[in-house]
């Protein structure tokens, strides 16, 4: 008999006259807005009326209304300057048509809402919304959510009509979001008007157009200045070989820098040092850094830098995540004050999401984010600001672009018959962090704010600097497409390209843990516009042996401390590795209601892992980590962690994703898949972490003492990434579970790389050293009574035995304990 195998990623059961509710004929009933910025009102605070006709001011604020989706029929397969619009056209399109799909999943039916208790807000009610706490759904303040009350007969089905009124008998409850808390997975919901009823209600998330809009007006507006001919703008999103300087003799070292981070090793400081230079080229400086290499270090440290070493610096730091603006922030106010340093965040963004040690940084008008008045603005040295609401600037009119034309236009007013001057830009420069976590529009939104304008590109002495830091190889752009041109960074699309990619000192081009150096016979060379970090400062070496063969070049140097505690834990200690592949046969299952994929034996094994560790006071529950790919297989995981079987409540659990850039001490992974024939929606699908070359990066890089993953090793062994990481486990005795069965795939990735060489090197040291002291303590029984010469002249016997008469140390080691207890009593 076949099995019924159902649709793991199908929605749950829903009556369809509950869907049919919700396209009903209905009334329109609008909420009250949220918080938002008056742009145009902004402007006006500093922009006369009678100037803005000469300048563009305000130009990009219409152009993102008049940026419609457009269609195309005929998609460039490559981008270009030329096809930039066209390239992303299609894809944004779809983009918006993925994140309707995504609202459309996750709607509620009949639910309840619970009124707000305060007599403040008697229009707000409390929404519950199930996984409103992962990142896979975005929802924010001003947000508009569809509400409908369900309306139901005598009968107790849900009614469409009225057979006393020919009007629709439904109205649509527009709401706006007022509040969001996704620690406890609660929306608060502006709803004007609604009047008691049935207490029922159904729930529709909407796409926002404006978030949209924005990338559209970027891609616009970055066509327009490629099309402008724009000299600056073209070199930093389209560089070549013909934007950089060639370099004809070996410099000699640059001058000491007063460091605000002692600490900084030499591949962070050539970054820095470069950046202070600008002496290769009008190109973007990209810094690839692998995990725990110190990126946001480096990122800091060129801010600082740049503060003190230029006359008036104002300089744009961006991330594409809050989170990551928010360590920014962390890191600089220990030297900046907020008089200097400004954390911008958009009216949308929640006040428990922002840091205690971040809200100082912040402008707040009323109970919301906003921007600080022109005059304070133009006062700060450091705006920190993720990619996509760099648009309030643009909004704002707080561009160079702007920001020039507007003080050239009062010039040009005040001095009608004088020589028209240029004045100097605002923005000197734009650091992007975590570069290549963002999309290319997104990265567009932060360039157009520093690019200066076409017609002062050619007289800017020292025109905008523009540094980007990322890892390519970790988790890219989170989209609710799988369109490539949305999931690939321009950080990563630069990094392909011949300036760097060829260069004679890209890291593909090194191996064993150095840069190679630049020597005459390379000469003339294209000064680097790069850096690459190499010295990984939080992994036990063979947590990072693998990612650094496959992704790395066999680049990665372990420089981390203190990374063997936990080789006191029963199962690592016997093995010398803080590792363990732990091979897994229980099956994975599908929850009925289309929730996805779980494994009930996968999650115990995890959870009696992190119990083990508890009870033998390796670590505390906080120290633990646990990740899976699939959500379903969360929840598992953290109603069995708060069981009474386990009492791990403080155990970390969450999905991979929200792990990207943290770290912790032990993490447990669970890949949860366990059989095969589902591989290939999953990866259609972009879940799971087989055929998954930046997730499973990610999720081995997390951990800086031990990493155990859980797995089924037939399906895992298709991947191989995967092979190449269990065959490392299997050589190396860090395997739990049987494995006569394996057949490991024929792949030149399954190869011994350089750390793992260096481990084993290790070990067999260690193990020589011990075997060397056995025989010292031998041999130091025959000084007693000895003479000086013939003490020296034992000791030189000792030293021949060490390295030259291994056969010799054989034989005393062979020796029984009986010997030694005579010796130790004739000396007695």
């Amino acid at each position: 008999m076949t099995e019924r195998i159902l649709d793991p990623y199908a929605r749950p059961y829903i009556p369809l006259d509950l869907v049919r509710a919700n396209h009903a004929p209905a009334i329109v009933l609008p909420s009250a807005p949220a918080a938002s910025i008056n742009y145009e009102a902004y402007i006006n605070l500093f922009v006369a009326d009678n100037f803005r006709a000469d300048t563009r001011v305000s130009a990009y604020y219409h152009a993102a209304k008049d940026s419609a989706p457009t269609n195309t029929s005929e998609q460039p397969e490559t981008i270009s300057a030329a096809s930039l619009p066209a390239y992303f056209a299609s894809a944004l399109t779809r983009e918006a048509a993925a994140l309707q799909k995504h609202c459309d999943e996750h709607a509620l039916y009949n639910v309840v809402l619970v009124r707000s208790p305060s007599e403040a807000t008697p229009f707000v009610y409390q929404l519950s919304v199930p996984g409103l706490r992962e990142p896979s759904l975005s929802i924010e303040i001003g947000d508009v959510v569809c509400v409908r009350q369900l309306v139901f007969a005598p009968t107790g089905k849900i009614a469409f009509t009225s057979p006393s009124s020919p009007y629709p008998i439904y109205g649509q409850h527009n709401a706006v979001v007022w509040g969001v808390n996704r620690q406890n997975e609660t929306l608060s919901l502006r709803i004007d008007w609604l009047e008691p009823g049935s207490g029922r209600f159904n729930i529709c998330f909407t796409v926002q157009k404006l978030r949209l809009d924005a990338m559209r007006g970027a891609i616009a507006d970055a066509a327009g200045e490629l099309h402008s001919l724009n000299a600056w703008f073209h070199s930093m999103t389209f560089p070549d070989p013909a934007h950089g300087i060639l370099q004809y003799d070996l410099k000699r070292g640059d001058s000491p820098l007063d460091l605000h981070d002692e600490e900084l090793n030499y591949e962070q400081l050539k970054a820095v040092q470069a950046v202070l230079r600008q002496d290769y080229g009008p190109v973007p400086y990209l810094v690839t850094g692998p995990p725990g290499t110190g990126k946001t270090k480096t990122v800091v440290e060129t801010a600082l830098q740049i503060l003190s070493n230029d006359d008036k610096p104002a300089l744009l730091l961006c991330a594409p995540s809050d989170p990551a603006c928010d360590t920014l922030v962390q890191r600089l106010s220990k030297h900046l004050n907020p008089q200097r340093l400004l954390r911008l965040n958009a009216p949308s963004r929640s006040f428990p999401e922002v840091p205690n040690t971040v809200l100082p940084f912040c402008h707040v008008e009323g109970a919301a984010f906003s921007l600080p008045p022109f005059t304070a603005f133009m006062k700060k040295q450091v705006v920190v600001v993720t990619c996509r609401d760099a648009v309030m600037l643009l909004k704002a009119c707080l561009s160079n672009r702007d920001l020039c034309t507007l003080e050239l236009g009062l010039w040009t007013a005040f001095h009608p018959h004088a020589t028209s001057r240029i004045p100097p830009l605002h923005w000197t420069g734009l650091i992007m962090d975590e570069a290549a976590q963002a999309t290319e529009p997104e990265s567009m939104l932060p360039l157009l704010v520093v690019a200066p304008p076409q017609t002062t590109v050619s007289d800017l002495k020292r025109p905008p600097f523009v540094l980007m830091v990322g890892d390519q190889h970790q988790l890219g752009p989170r989209t609710a497409s799988k369109e490539p041109e949305m999931q690939q960074s321009m950080f990563e699309r630069l990094l392909r390209l011949s300036l760097y990619q060829d260069h004679p000192l890209a890291r593909s081009r090194h191996s064993g843990g150095t840069i190679r150096p630049l020597t005459k016979d390379m000469l003339p060379v294209i000064r680097p516009p790069f850096a690459d970090l190499i010295r990984n400062y939080r992994s036990h070496p063979a947590i990072i042996a693998t990612p650094s063969s496959l992704f790395y070049h066999d680049t990665l140097e372990p420089t981390a401390t203190s990374t063997d505690s936990l080789l006191q834990w029963h199962a690592f200690g016997k093995r010398k590795f803080p590792l363990l592949f732990a091979n897994n046969s229980s099956r994975d299952e599908i929850e009925q209601d289309g929730g996805g994929w779980f494994n009930i034996g996968e999650a115990d094994i995890a959870l009696r892992y992190a119990m083990s560790f508890a009870r033998e006071r390796c670590l505390a529950p906080h120290e633990i980590c646990i990740m899976s790919p699939f959500r379903a297989q969360v929840n598992v995981l953290r109603l069995k962690a708060r069981s009474p079987e386990y009492k791990l409540s403080g155990v970390n659990i969450g999905p991979l994703e929200a792990f990207q850039g943290l770290e912790s001490r032990l993490f447990i992974l669970c890949t949860t898949r366990a059989r095969d024939r589902f591989v290939d929606q999953d990866i259609a699908r972009g879940l799971g972490i087989i055929f998954e070359p930046r997730r499973f990066n990610m999720a081995l890089t997390r951990a800086k003492e031990g990493l155990i993953v859980i797995g089924n090793p037939e399906v895992l062994m298709q991947d191989e990434n995967w092979a190449s990481f269990m065959a490392f486990c299997h050589r190396n005795g860090a395997w739990e579970g049987p494995t006569h069965d394996l057949h490991w795939p024929h792949s030149s990735k399954i190869k011994m790389s350089r750390l793992e060489k260096q481990l084993a090197y290790r070990e067999k040291l260690e193990e020589d050293e011990a075997r060397l002291d056995k025989v010292a303590r031998k041999l130091g029984h025959l000084k007693l009574g000895m003479s000086e010469e013939e003490a020296f002249y034992e000791s030189g016997i000792h030293a021949q035995l060490a390295v030259g008469l291994p056969e010799e140390v054989e034989r005393l080691e062979t020796q029984d304990g009986s010997s030694d207890n005579e010796e130790v009593h004739s000396s007695t």
